[in-house]
């Protein structure tokens, strides 16, 4: 069953992927026959992100909100399966084999916890490390070191 579940968990990364993969390549289909020369930017872009003027921050942006919904979708997987391993304990009247289910179902959802609290405190410490807090903001060397000590 978990293959299948795995399955179904890949065709749906994947063809999120290719639902907005196209949105990405919007920046490069800006017409450069209307550029201001005095700013070197089109007059339709009113910021740099109008026009696709990215940069590392934003890509560490991007990668720090990927994650937080990664790991919002493990947690929520982690919860389903708590219930669902309730569930088969709730309904195993008593059979050695349904609890024996039930029981490897909670364990793999507690080992799954614990991998999401784990990659969260990975990742946490290496934005940290990096100078970036959870919401992508580079921080200052105050609050760099008030993080390293407070949390």
């Amino acid at each position: 069953m978990s293959k299948k579940i795995m399955t179904y968990l890949g065709a749906l990364f994947i063809g999120a992927f290719i639902l907005l993969a196209p949105l990405s390549l919007q920046a490069a289909l800006v017409d450069t026959s209307t550029l201001d020369t005095t700013e070197g930017r089109p007059p339709q872009c009113v910021s740099k992100y109008d026009c696709g003027n990215y940069d590392v921050n934003d890509m560490l942006m991007l990668a720090v909100t990927a994650a937080k919904w990664i790991l919002g979708i493990v947690g929520s997987l982690t919860l389903l399966m708590f219930i669902y391993g309730g569930f088969l304990f709730l309904v195993s009247s008593g059979s050695n084999e349904q609890i024996t289910k039930a029981k490897g179902v909670l364990i793999a959802a507690v080992i799954g916890l614990a991998i999401v609290f784990s990659s969260y405190l990975i990742i946490k410490f290496i934005l940290g490390s990096m100078g970036i807090d959870w919401n992508g903001n580079i921080l200052t060397i105050a609050q760099r070191t008030s993080i390293l000590f407070i949390s």
